[in-house]
């Protein structure tokens, strides 16, 4: 226990204590008394990274003989192969995409909201998936802004559809029971301007059954009582803004109801009502994900996305953040477990992602590709000394935070920033994967992969690295 000058320093919560007793239900949020915060960071990786075993814990094995370094030389007559050579394109649930990288599904956080176009043509033009969260029309409208400021649904959907190149990616669409309120599924199905774009097999619906930080938890969301007057006939405000005034209030929506039987009938539904998108369910850091993948895969999923409880996510509660859960290196185990045992579909893993050397680990034992969704809004707010702003969380403070959107208004350099990432990302990628002498991305396995810890050796079935 450390010391000061004043004495022992105790390891019992007497801060958090404190904060509860001054700030009551408030507390158990990782916000202070902003309109709209949302934890960056996801799983306190301070706690969690000392209680699990992460990606960072295993190391990529190069070896000295490398066949297939010298069939693709033998491909390309007349030079050896560099790491320029490695073909990252892939097929993921049903779109052809140049690299195995998903910008998640992110919803109607405002700070979010407002840079999404810029991040959403940024992938576009570099031919990646993007996703598109929830109560983003219930929250910012359909087509019409409800706020000028803010980017609709129909703002942030053209801002990809319209940049992509060669049809490569896809726009992915998540559609939960405040959406379902609107119809927006059959809105989207229906409505010609996405005609083209589902003709062209650019569109999936995606069924939300979890989210990495909040496993088994409903979406929530701090907004101010305009908003919450406005919302309430579509969720459960805390308190009712029609009968108490108060600096903030929550909007929360409920979690969706699963059994085995109304995972599969409602993926069967799904495919048999729009037959014209591909369908992807995303499932959470849950006990029973192996029973989860196989009713998906085997109810005709074009995609499953798993994210493991280090994912961040709008306002979730600290002690869901901190113990609710199994991490991201479960979550791979799972979709390694189902690869043996004959699972084909694609199979996503996100949760804290964020660099080429997640990629390749996740896709070496057995992940189609990752999906990362901090790393794009951290990227769109690469302004100068922002990270200072980030880094900090100075967000959390109203004054600081207004200070900065008047300095730092979001704009078209988040496209280049956003760009830029994503091209750090696919060399990174390229650079490991030619460095155990392959040259596709599909040819990984657990071969290039090993670990210093025993137990995670045998939990992976890769290898340990001190024998």
């Amino acid at each position: 226990m450390p010391k000061t000058f004043l004495g022992k320093k105790t390891d019992y919560p007497v801060r958090e204590i404190m904060e509860r007793a001054r700030k009551g239900r408030k507390s158990i949020y990782p916000f202070s008394n902003e309109k709209s915060k949302f934890s960056i960071y996801g799983a306190s990786m301070e706690h969690s990274g000392k209680k699990f075993f992460t990606l960072d814990n295993i190391v990529i094995t190069p070896p000295q003989f490398t066949p297939k370094r010298l069939e693709k030389a033998i491909e390309l007559i007349g030079r050896e192969p560099i790491y320029h050579d490695v073909d990252l394109s892939s097929s993921i649930g049903g779109f052809k995409t140049k690299m195995p990288l998903i910008q998640s599904s992110m919803g109607s956080p405002d700070d979010w909201n407002k840079v999404a176009p810029f991040a959403a043509q940024a992938c576009a033009e570099s031919g990646i998936i993007v996703g598109v969260g929830e109560n983003i029309t219930t929250t910012w409208g359909y087509s019409s802004r409800v706020n000028i400021s803010q980017p609709s649904f129909y703002d942030r959907s053209m801002a990809y559809l319209r940049n992509t190149v060669e049809d490569y990616g896809g726009l992915v669409i998540q559609q939960n029971e405040e959406d379902a309120y609107d119809e927006l599924w059959n809105r989207i199905y229906s409505d010609k301007n996405f005609d083209e774009y589902i003709q062209k097999g650019l569109i999936a619906f995606e069924i939300k059954g979890g989210q990495g930080a909040k496993a088994g938890m409903g979406g929530e969301k701090v907004v101010d009582r305009e908003t919450a007057l406005r919302l309430k006939q579509k969720y459960t405000i805390y308190p009712d803004p029609e009968h108490v005034i108060a600096d903030s209030y929550e909007r929360h929506s409920a979690p969706d109801i699963f059994t085995e039987e109304i995972l599969e009938n409602r993926i069967k539904k799904l495919k048999n009502d729009y037959p014209r998108v591909k369908i992807w369910f995303k499932t959470g850091p849950y006990r029973d994900l192996g029973e989860v993948i196989k009713i998906a895969a085997g109810a005709g999923a074009d995609n499953i996305t798993i994210d493991g409880k280090e994912g961040g996510t709008g306002m979730s509660p600290s002690v869901a953040l901190n113990d609710v859960g199994i991490p991201t290196i479960s979550c791979i185990k799972a979709i390694a477990s189902a690869r043996e045992k004959g699972v084909t579909a694609s199979m996503i893993s996100s949760g804290r992602m964020t660099g080429g050397g997640d990629m390749v680990k996740s896709i070496a034992l057995g992940a189609s590709g990752i999906a990362m969704g901090r790393p794009f809004l951290v990227a769109s707010y690469a302004y100068s000394h922002a990270e200072h702003f980030i880094e900090r969380e100075l967000y959390n403070y109203a004054i600081l935070k207004n200070i900065s959107s008047r300095i730092a208004k979001p704009d078209k350099r988040s496209i280049t920033f956003v760009k830029n990432m994503i091209e750090s990302i696919e060399t990174e990628a390229k650079l490991l994967i030619a460095s155990v002498g392959k040259y596709r991305v599909s040819d990984l396995s657990r071969e290039d992969i090993g670990t210093g810890m025993r137990e995670l050796s045998s939990l992976l079935g890769i290898k340990y690295i001190y024998e």
